[in-house]
């Protein structure tokens, strides 16, 4: 059996896994089907002109997380676990906050399914040895790291998250600093801090998934603010504030989850303005700040208040590695005590060992090396989505290029059924983000938000063609189906 694949040396991912994505790429479309015997290590060897060594471990990634089965004396197939009909067990169950999260976490186990789900980094491109390298140097200090850390965060921590805050024009003190378990657990923080149950806050229109799954558990409902191109719309703002009272407004004004736009600098000084007037507190969410693709992006909110109004939220998840659960919350002294008791009875601290592992990559410059070397990469894939959508999308579908962070937002048009959009995707064996599960109040058109971080170009280019597929299926579709409100199909 031969495979028609061409490998792109020039591309800094590893040949070996080049073939492991091409190979992943058959599977969910069928063309290699469940049972499928795959060739030979030396056969693909030679017809790729690559090392044996190269293809046994493409084989043994792909064995590893339950792609193909191998057996001595038999060969090399596809493995009976591929099935696209397993994709959805849940199918038609609603659709909510909490079960789309656990989708994203479960949706890259699934074998045989391709996803634009999830708004990560690319696990490949974390800077394993230099990171993991800082462990020697804790041995000196070995009985520190099996002890409690501060519930504020280690010290040592706490100084290079500081001088990393000047990156982005923010100047605060270790002491002002609170590290936290991820932005989930800081956004649950000030959300209990902030607010009560039966309290109103606001939100963009639409927003990060983990805000309104944090913000329905607490009981505090959320309003949401329509954006245009420049961010929050003024006037619904302040309409909001006025009718509703909220206790914060939460936002993402650079790179959004789950649009990928940045708000303007002039209309962030009329937000803090606004807010000002009203006495209104903001909640920055700041997560993807480090990752601008065409020029610098703004200073945040935190920066340009001037009244102490903003609180500032980020983590260490989307520029590095989210499996380190390390963020951290910047507050003005008036709210710190309360966030820092609720961190002490949630869980007490974070691990001190990651932490003072983070403190020396930061120190050593690791982040800023790594950084350098990433958004390139980033900046690449963010150029062959965006090609790709101008080359495959009908002009009837709104959408508009990211300028930074992983996420890019469609809007189809209100006129044509798109209700089993995600379904039809599953089926060619895709799963992409239902806009519903991103918005605090219902919306007419359906909007789909897709991810390109964690995939490599030619993966990018396949989900692209399956998406325009389903969609011009639909547009081109004679009948309208009766569209069944709040009952949308999940994830997987």
């Amino acid at each position: 059996m031969s495979l028609d694949f061409h490998l792109d040396r020039a591309n800094p991912v590893a040949l070996y896994q080049q073939i492991a994505e091409h190979l992943k790429a058959r599977i969910s479309d069928g063309r290699l089907p469940a049972g499928a015997r795959l060739p030979t290590v030396r056969q693909l060897a030679s017809d790729l002109g690559v090392t044996r060594l190269t293809v046994q471990n493409a084989y043994a990634e792909l064995q590893s997380a339950g792609w193909i089965e191998s057996t001595v004396g038999r060969g090399t197939y596809v493995s009976h676990n591929v099935n696209g009909h397993s994709f959805g067990r849940g199918m038609m169950a609603p659709l909510t906050p909490d079960g789309v999260i656990n989708d994203i976490l479960q949706v890259n186990q699934i074998v045989g399914l391709r996803s634009m789900v999830s708004a990560s980094p690319d696990p490949r491109l974390f800077p394993t040895e230099e990171f993991w390298s800082t462990l020697a140097d804790l041995q000196a200090d070995a009985l520190a790291m099996v002890l409690y850390s501060s519930s504020q965060g280690d010290p040592q921590l706490r100084v290079e998250i500081s001088q990393d805050l000047t990156e982005r024009g923010i100047d605060a003190t270790p002491d002002e600093i609170l590290v936290v378990a991820g932005v989930t657990q800081g956004l649950a923080l000030v959300s209990r801090t902030l607010a009560q149950p039966g309290d109103t806050i606001l939100v963009e229109q639409p927003t990060y998934l983990g805000v309104l799954h944090t913000l329905k558990l607490h009981g505090v409902q959320a309003i949401g603010v329509p954006l245009d191109e420049e961010g929050p719309m003024l006037s619904a703002l302040e309409q909001a504030i006025l009718q509703h009272r909220p206790r914060f407004f939460y936002t993402v004004p650079t790179f959004q989850n789950p649009t990928g736009r940045c708000m303007t600098l002039e209309r962030r000084h009329a937000v803090l303005e606004l807010a000002a007037t009203h006495g209104l507190i903001i909640v920055e969410d700041d997560i993807y700040g480090r990752l601008a693709y065409d020029t610098p992006a703004p200073p945040p909110l935190y920066a340009l208040d001037t009244r102490g109004q903003v609180i500032f939220v980020s983590s260490y998840s989307k520029v590095l590695m989210p499996g380190l659960r390390l963020g951290y919350v910047v507050a003005p002294q008036r709210w710190a005590d309360r966030l820092l008791s609720l961190r002490r009875a949630t869980d007490l601290c974070s691990p001190t060992l990651l932490q003072r592992s983070l403190a020396l990559f930061l120190r050593n410059g690791g982040l800023k090396r790594h950084l350098r070397r990433v958004l390139p990469i980033y900046r690449e894939r963010r150029n062959t989505l965006v090609t790709a959508l101008q080359r495959n999308l009908p002009p009837s579908i709104r959408w508009r290029s990211p300028e930074g962070g992983f996420c890019a937002w469609l809007t189809m048009p209100s006129y044509h059924p798109f209700s089993d959009l995600e379904q039809a995707l599953l089926r060619q064996g895709w799963a992409v983000a239902p806009g519903e599960v991103f918005l605090a109040e219902p919306a007419q058109e359906k909007s789909v938000r897709i991810c390109f971080g964690n995939l490599t170009p030619d993966v990018i280019n396949d989900g692209v063609d399956a998406l325009s597929y389903a969609i011009r299926e639909r547009l081109n579709a004679t009948t309208e189906p009766a569209i069944q409100r709040g009952n949308w199909t999940p994830l997987v």
